[in-house]
């Protein structure tokens, strides 16, 4: 019982830490910088060692559409927050790109980030059961998990490089903790995936990052993030899982 309430008590202190760096920030803003940085990813961690002991006897549909609606209520609750904090959809990169600069930047973060899931393979990171349960096999779940892919694409992209980024940005007023922070809690969002796959994860954030912060725009890595998950997930799941 100690431990759990030492447990508890640093997640309190972290996240009162995580509010006082975003006390510069509109309210609703500071507190959703503050969730997304410590109990968000806390959570995470917590479902994913609870999930990883009965991975085969959840059905893939299950969890993709429970993934989806994690995925949804949290971009519907950033772009909540984002109004109500006055920010704009500009501000959180939801702004057109050059049609040259928006597949130059595109197609070379989906690269990256296809390099970045084969050094993973070559390094021979173990992958999880509840992974390997996750590759779709049917039509159906093949579909499946297609629209979850583009759910992810879309939202993981507004929440951690769009929200989240603009906001550790504006709060430390360094790229590089803002960048680090982000890409963290990003990874850790991948927790399932243990911590190998989690830092693959953490990765790959920061390399979506790199077309946000350079051209102000998250549609080249809401698109890149789309295809990434669907080559990845469809195309070469076998020989990446081999």
């Amino acid at each position: 019982m100690s431990s759990r309430w030492a447990y508890g008590l640093a997640v309190a202190v972290a996240t009162l830490a995580a509010l006082a760096v975003g006390r510069h920030l509109p309210l609703p803003a500071c507190v959703l910088t503050a969730f997304l940085l410590v109990p968000l990813p806390v959570f995470m961690r917590w479902q994913a060692r609870v999930s990883q002991g009965r991975a085969e006897a959840v059905p893939r549909s299950g969890l993709y559409l429970s993934s989806a609606l994690l995925l949804w209520t949290l971009a519907g609750l950033t772009a909540a927050v984002a109004m109500g904090s006055g920010i704009g959809a500009a501000q959180l990169g939801l702004r057109p790109a050059p049609p040259l600069a928006l597949g130059a930047w595109t197609v070379g973060a989906y690269a990256a980030g296809l390099a970045v899931m084969v050094l993973g393979r070559l390094l021979r990171i173990a992958e999880t059961p509840l992974l390997r349960h996750l590759i779709p096999i049917s039509r159906l779940e093949k579909l499946s998990f297609a629209a979850l892919a583009l759910s992810a694409g879309f939202a993981e992209e507004l929440v951690f490089r769009g929200f989240l980024l603009w906001a550790l940005l504006h709060a430390t007023g360094s790229v590089t903790l803002a960048l680090a922070a982000s890409s963290a809690v990003f990874g850790i969002m991948h927790a399932y995936q243990d911590v190998g796959g989690a830092a693959r994860a953490a990765i790959l954030g920061a390399v979506l990052a790199v077309p946000v912060l350079l051209t102000g725009s998250i549609v080249p890595a809401m698109v890149a993030h789309a295809a990434i998950d669907l080559t990845s997930g469809l195309l070469l799941a076998r020989w990446l899982l081999r």
